[in-house]
Protein backbone atom coordinates (compact mmCIF):
# COMPACT_ATOMS: atom_id res chain seq x y z
CA UNK A 1 0.00 0.00 0.00
CA UNK A 2 2.79 1.93 0.48
CA UNK A 3 4.68 1.48 -2.56
CA UNK A 4 1.11 2.39 -4.32
CA UNK A 5 0.92 5.31 -2.47
CA UNK A 6 4.36 6.85 -3.27
CA UNK A 7 3.59 6.14 -7.07
CA UNK A 8 0.55 8.40 -6.69
CA UNK A 9 2.79 11.48 -4.90
CA UNK A 10 4.98 11.25 -7.49
CA UNK A 11 2.43 11.29 -10.60
CA UNK A 12 0.74 13.95 -9.19
CA UNK A 13 3.93 16.25 -9.00
CA UNK A 14 4.42 15.06 -12.34
CA UNK A 15 1.03 16.59 -13.22
CA UNK A 16 1.94 19.82 -11.25
CA UNK A 17 5.31 20.13 -13.08
CA UNK A 18 4.22 19.82 -17.01
CA UNK A 19 1.29 22.22 -15.98
CA UNK A 20 4.31 24.68 -13.96
CA UNK A 21 6.44 23.79 -17.29
CA UNK A 22 3.82 24.96 -19.83
CA UNK A 23 3.04 28.13 -18.07
CA UNK A 24 7.11 28.89 -18.34
CA UNK A 25 7.51 27.90 -21.14
CA UNK A 26 4.50 30.03 -22.64
CA UNK A 27 6.06 33.04 -20.56
CA UNK A 28 9.30 33.05 -22.14
CA UNK A 29 8.12 32.00 -25.84
CA UNK A 30 5.21 34.88 -25.79
CA UNK A 31 6.52 38.22 -25.62
CA UNK A 32 2.91 39.96 -25.41
CA UNK A 33 2.59 37.27 -22.29
CA UNK A 34 5.90 37.79 -20.84
CA UNK A 35 5.30 41.73 -20.91
CA UNK A 36 2.21 41.62 -19.08
CA UNK A 37 3.72 39.51 -16.15
CA UNK A 38 6.44 41.44 -15.82
CA UNK A 39 4.22 44.69 -15.88
CA UNK A 40 1.48 43.44 -13.80
CA UNK A 41 2.11 43.64 -10.13
CA UNK A 42 -1.45 42.51 -9.03
CA UNK A 43 -1.87 39.74 -11.11
CA UNK A 44 1.42 38.51 -9.14
CA UNK A 45 0.12 38.95 -6.21
CA UNK A 46 -3.13 37.79 -6.14
CA UNK A 47 -1.92 34.47 -7.39
CA UNK A 48 0.80 34.94 -4.25
CA UNK A 49 -3.12 35.47 -2.09
CA UNK A 50 -3.97 32.34 -3.97
CA UNK A 51 -1.10 29.88 -3.33
CA UNK A 52 -0.82 31.08 0.27
CA UNK A 53 -4.42 30.13 1.17
CA UNK A 54 -4.37 26.79 -0.87
CA UNK A 55 -1.34 25.97 1.72
CA UNK A 56 -2.91 26.96 4.68
CA UNK A 57 -5.82 25.44 4.22
CA UNK A 58 -5.06 22.09 5.61
CA UNK A 59 -3.95 23.38 9.01
CA UNK A 60 -7.90 24.74 8.99
CA UNK A 61 -9.66 22.21 7.04
CA UNK A 62 -7.73 19.10 6.49
CA UNK A 63 -10.75 17.53 5.39
CA UNK A 64 -10.88 19.34 2.02
CA UNK A 65 -7.29 17.53 1.09
CA UNK A 66 -8.98 14.24 1.63
CA UNK A 67 -11.98 14.65 -0.20
CA UNK A 68 -12.25 13.94 -4.34
CA UNK A 69 -12.75 16.00 -6.17
CA UNK A 70 -11.68 18.88 -4.08
CA UNK A 71 -8.47 18.22 -3.46
CA UNK A 72 -8.05 17.99 -6.78
CA UNK A 73 -9.49 21.35 -7.95
CA UNK A 74 -7.26 23.24 -5.15
CA UNK A 75 -4.75 20.87 -6.27
CA UNK A 76 -4.66 22.52 -9.93
CA UNK A 77 -6.00 26.65 -8.79
CA UNK A 78 -2.82 26.36 -6.04
CA UNK A 79 -0.22 25.10 -9.16
CA UNK A 80 -1.75 27.25 -11.91
CA UNK A 81 -1.15 30.19 -9.19
CA UNK A 82 2.35 29.04 -8.30
CA UNK A 83 3.23 28.51 -12.28
CA UNK A 84 1.91 32.07 -12.68
CA UNK A 85 4.21 33.71 -9.50
CA UNK A 86 7.41 31.15 -11.43
CA UNK A 87 6.86 32.34 -14.81
CA UNK A 88 7.06 35.72 -13.79
CA UNK A 89 9.87 35.30 -11.85
CA UNK A 90 11.78 32.98 -14.75
CA UNK A 91 10.80 36.20 -17.37
CA UNK A 92 13.80 38.34 -15.13
CA UNK A 93 16.24 35.47 -15.95
CA UNK A 94 18.34 34.93 -19.25
CA UNK A 95 17.40 31.65 -21.46
CA UNK A 96 20.62 30.42 -20.67
CA UNK A 97 20.52 30.56 -16.72
CA UNK A 98 17.31 29.11 -16.99
CA UNK A 99 18.01 26.05 -18.95
CA UNK A 100 21.30 25.80 -16.78
CA UNK A 101 19.50 26.12 -13.31
CA UNK A 102 16.88 23.19 -15.07
CA UNK A 103 19.61 20.88 -15.39
CA UNK A 104 21.21 21.18 -11.95
CA UNK A 105 18.05 21.26 -10.39
CA UNK A 106 17.13 17.70 -12.21
CA UNK A 107 20.48 16.90 -10.71
CA UNK A 108 19.97 17.80 -7.11
CA UNK A 109 16.61 16.12 -6.75
CA UNK A 110 17.80 13.51 -8.10
CA UNK A 111 20.57 13.08 -5.87
CA UNK A 112 18.58 14.21 -3.01
CA UNK A 113 16.15 12.05 -3.47
CA UNK A 114 18.54 8.84 -3.36
CA UNK A 115 19.97 10.04 -0.47
CA UNK A 116 16.88 10.33 1.51
CA UNK A 117 16.01 7.05 0.20
CA UNK A 118 19.42 5.31 1.14
CA UNK A 119 20.38 7.14 4.28
CA UNK A 120 20.21 5.61 7.66
CA UNK A 121 19.81 9.27 9.15
CA UNK A 122 16.34 9.90 10.20
CA UNK A 123 15.21 13.89 9.10
CA UNK A 124 12.01 13.44 9.86
CA UNK A 125 12.93 14.57 13.62
CA UNK A 126 14.12 17.60 12.18
CA UNK A 127 10.84 19.65 11.42
CA UNK A 128 11.15 21.63 14.20
CA UNK A 129 14.59 22.93 13.70
CA UNK A 130 13.50 23.48 9.83
CA UNK A 131 10.67 25.52 10.61
CA UNK A 132 12.77 27.78 12.69
CA UNK A 133 15.45 28.17 9.82
CA UNK A 134 12.32 28.92 7.41
CA UNK A 135 10.61 31.67 9.29
CA UNK A 136 14.64 33.44 9.61
CA UNK A 137 14.57 32.73 5.72
CA UNK A 138 11.26 34.77 5.61
CA UNK A 139 12.37 37.40 8.32
CA UNK A 140 15.86 38.26 6.38
CA UNK A 141 13.30 38.57 3.05
CA UNK A 142 10.93 40.69 4.60
CA UNK A 143 14.18 42.87 5.71
CA UNK A 144 15.85 43.07 2.47
CA UNK A 145 12.19 44.55 0.49
CA UNK A 146 13.31 47.44 2.86
CA UNK A 147 17.27 47.46 2.96
CA UNK A 148 18.61 45.96 0.24
CA UNK A 149 22.09 44.91 1.51
CA UNK A 150 24.21 42.33 -0.73
CA UNK A 151 25.01 40.31 2.09
CA UNK A 152 21.50 39.50 2.99
CA UNK A 153 20.62 39.05 -0.27
CA UNK A 154 23.46 36.09 -0.20
CA UNK A 155 21.97 34.71 2.62
CA UNK A 156 18.31 34.18 1.52
CA UNK A 157 19.67 32.61 -2.07
CA UNK A 158 22.40 30.41 -0.42
CA UNK A 159 20.70 30.06 2.90
CA UNK A 160 17.45 28.83 1.04
CA UNK A 161 19.04 26.80 -1.34
CA UNK A 162 20.70 24.59 2.11
CA UNK A 163 17.28 24.67 3.79
CA UNK A 164 15.08 23.72 0.58
CA UNK A 165 18.05 20.46 -0.05
CA UNK A 166 17.39 19.47 3.56
CA UNK A 167 13.80 20.07 3.18
CA UNK A 168 13.57 17.77 0.39
CA UNK A 169 15.03 15.32 2.05
CA UNK A 170 12.67 15.39 5.17
CA UNK A 171 9.65 15.38 2.78
CA UNK A 172 10.71 12.62 0.84
CA UNK A 173 11.37 10.49 4.29
CA UNK A 174 8.23 11.50 5.18
CA UNK A 175 6.59 10.30 2.26
CA UNK A 176 8.25 7.07 2.17
CA UNK A 177 7.91 6.50 5.82
CA UNK A 178 11.45 5.52 6.95
CA UNK A 179 11.21 7.69 9.79
CA UNK A 180 9.68 8.58 13.07
CA UNK A 181 7.13 10.66 11.21
CA UNK A 182 5.63 10.19 8.15
CA UNK A 183 2.62 11.16 5.97
CA UNK A 184 -0.25 9.88 6.21
CA UNK A 185 -1.73 7.70 2.81
CA UNK A 186 -5.03 9.82 2.84
CA UNK A 187 -2.65 13.00 2.51
CA UNK A 188 -1.44 12.43 -0.71
CA UNK A 189 -2.27 15.98 -1.89
CA UNK A 190 -0.51 17.59 0.90
CA UNK A 191 3.02 15.03 0.32
CA UNK A 192 2.46 16.28 -3.43
CA UNK A 193 2.33 19.93 -2.63
CA UNK A 194 5.44 19.80 0.23
CA UNK A 195 7.83 17.98 -2.51
CA UNK A 196 6.21 20.53 -5.64
CA UNK A 197 7.68 23.48 -3.37
CA UNK A 198 10.80 22.05 -2.38
CA UNK A 199 11.60 21.42 -6.11
CA UNK A 200 10.54 24.33 -7.50
CA UNK A 201 12.04 26.93 -4.96
CA UNK A 202 15.20 25.01 -5.15
CA UNK A 203 14.57 26.11 -8.69
CA UNK A 204 14.23 29.59 -8.35
CA UNK A 205 17.32 29.83 -5.83
CA UNK A 206 19.42 28.02 -8.42
CA UNK A 207 18.65 30.28 -11.10
CA UNK A 208 19.48 33.41 -8.68
CA UNK A 209 23.25 31.75 -7.86
CA UNK A 210 23.95 31.20 -11.74
CA UNK A 211 22.55 35.07 -12.38
CA UNK A 212 24.34 36.36 -9.18
CA UNK A 213 27.93 33.80 -10.22
CA UNK A 214 27.27 35.20 -14.02
CA UNK A 215 27.07 38.71 -13.11
CA UNK A 216 30.04 38.47 -10.57
CA UNK A 217 32.57 36.72 -13.41
CA UNK A 218 31.68 39.62 -16.02
CA UNK A 219 32.39 42.15 -13.06
CA UNK A 220 35.86 40.38 -12.83
CA UNK A 221 36.60 40.08 -16.07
Amino acid sequence: MRNGFICKVYGIIGYQIILTSIVVILALLNKTLQSFMLHSITTYYICFLISLVCVILPLCAPELYRTVPTNYIILTIFTLSYSWIVATITCLYTPISVITALFLTFITVLTLTIYAWKTKSDFTVCGGTLFVALVLLIFCSIIYIFIPIPFLDLVITYGGLIIFCIYLIYDTQLLIGSGKFSFSEDDYILAAINIYLDIIILFLKIDSMITKCRALWIIIK
